[in-house]
């Protein structure tokens, strides 16, 4: 994975982000949680992307620009 120095991974309730080694994360991007990023995508500066309430799967070469949010809610 070629991630930028403040880019930040963690996980969330015990899940951890899955990203393929060919992902591009930029500086500010934030990932957490249930996560799972396809080889070749990209997230661009200051995204999140936040698989705390349901799990997120974001395909191979897909591009999320600057500043998106990406979070899904709880499906009653």
């Amino acid at each position: 994975m070629n991630r930028m120095k403040n880019s930040t991974v963690r996980p969330f309730n015990g899940m951890h982000p899955k990203i393929h080694a060919t992902c591009f994360l930029a500086d500010g991007a934030r990932v957490l949680g249930d996560v799972q990023i396809g080889e070749f995508s990209s997230v661009w500066f200051n995204t999140v992307v936040r698989g705390d309430v349901q799990s997120i799967r974001i395909g191979r070469y897909t591009n999320i620009q600057d500043n998106s949010t990406i979070h899904v809610t709880r499906v009653k």
